[in-house]
């Protein structure tokens, strides 16, 4: 989605400006306002782009922050929880899990990174999230859009944090069981399936959509069979599993992931956007990212390899922090996770392919409408077999591993 500069602000978006600006510890401050990202399809319609110079010790300064920020008051009331999951990760977790970091010495290649927030604000109706931009050309991250098809390292890459982010979780949740008791009260419900009831139209109708187009006889039955139960599917998946639940990123797909480069090997990455965290099954985040992120080729020759992946790399957090993964999260327990669970990231997969494969501006207003109500829009879409063919490749790749639909329900 191209950038869009911003010539008339609104007030109250001017003033979060000079209070970043004041935490930056600029003054005499510039500033160009852009709308949207110029790497990928922004689906956050309050996301800009802000370009700060201003004087710090005489000298002037330049930074670019991203700021989150929804200008539509019914829009930001409507998703103020999301503001607040997110304020949450940048005020109270990652604080406490780079704190463990350094109190364990974990190892560099075992450590992960957060996003570098520099303001945030839940004062009613007034609702922040600021962090500095990361992408930054050559010497950055880069982000790729929801068509880039990921070989084994990008993946690779994902999984691995993936395990740092949970694994630094069950490490607080067994350090600091008071702490971590308050943060998991920000998260005592999901963010968007709390009410199994309340299935916008236009979800069930992208979810039909696919559906309809699936080849196999046997599990175009099953999937449509169980249409009138994928919100209550989404609700169960994203419950707190007892013993063994961590704080998930949520999103975890494209656009939220950034990777760094060494030549043309990327060498690191870092997840933004934790607005839909949840705390629920590890296996979700796996799930999620599986199904709408990667491609056949690369799961049919490297699911396994990936899931041991990351099975190693929390176990090694794990150790770092004096933990054995066989009292946090045995493998036995995981496979069965991964078995119970991972129908979250097909019904998910399954809700979104349209906007996936759709083209840029089409995608735009689907998501817009997703999870409204009553809007009935697009669900005549013309299906394209990009679209056919990873609706087809989930859901043959699902029901190849003998993964449950509705073990949840039950």
């Amino acid at each position: 989605m191209p950038l869009r500069k911003i010539s008339k602000c609104h007030m109250d978006f001017v003033e979060i400006i000079h209070k970043i600006a004041e935490e930056l510890n600029l003054k005499n401050i510039e500033y160009v306002i852009k709308f949207g990202c110029e790497d990928i399809d922004s689906f956050h319609n309050g996301l800009y782009s802000v370009q700060i110079k201003g004087l710090r010790d005489g000298q002037i300064i330049k930074h670019c922050v991203v700021v989150k920020w929804q200008p539509d008051r019914e829009v930001r009331s409507a998703i103020k929880e999301f503001y607040i999951r997110e304020i949450t990760i940048f005020q109270r977790v990652v604080p406490k899990f780079l704190e463990i970091q350094r109190h364990f010495k974990v190892i560099e290649g075992l450590r992960i990174k957060f996003p570098n927030c520099i303001f945030m604000s839940n004062e009613h109706d007034k609702e922040t999230v600021a962090i500095m931009a990361l992408l930054n050309g050559r010497k950055g991250y880069r982000v790729h859009d929801r068509f880039h098809k990921k070989d084994l390292n990008h993946a690779v890459l994902v999984m691995k944090y993936l395990a740092k982010l949970h694994a630094l979780s069950f490490v607080l949740e067994n350090s600091n069981p008071e702490e971590f008791d308050k943060i998991k009260k920000s998260y005592h419900k999901d963010g968007q399936y709390s009410d199994p009831e309340r299935v916008s139209k236009p979800m069930k109708c992208f979810y039909d959509a696919s559906v309809n187009v699936i080849s196999d006889p046997v599990a175009k039955a099953k999937l449509k069979g169980l249409g009138p139960n994928i919100l209550s599917v989404l609700y169960k998946c994203t419950l707190p599993v007892p013993r063994y639940s961590a704080i998930c990123h949520g999103d975890c797909w494209n656009n939220n992931i950034l990777y760094s480069y060494k030549g043309q090997r990327p060498v690191d990455v870092i997840l933004i956007d934790y607005q839909l965290t949840r705390y629920a099954s590890p296996v979700t985040d796996i799930a999620y990212f599986m199904y709408m992120s990667t491609e056949k080729e690369l799961r049919e020759k490297h699911y396994e390899t990936l899931l041991e992946i990351y099975y190693g790399t929390l176990e090694a957090v794990l150790r770092e922090c004096s933990l054995k993964i066989e009292d946090i999260y045995p493998k036995e327990i995981f496979k069965s996770h991964l078995q119970k669970y991972s129908v979250l990231g097909l019904v998910e997969a399954l809700i979104s392919m349209m906007i996936i494969t759709a083209p840029s501006e089409e995608a735009l207003k689907m998501t817009e409408i997703k999870y409204q109500f009553g809007n009935e829009e697009f669900c005549e879409s013309q299906c394209k077999i990009w679209f056919k063919t990873r609706v087809n490749d989930v859901v043959q790749d699902f029901f190849s591993r003998n993964y449950s639909l509705d073990t949840v329900l039950k």
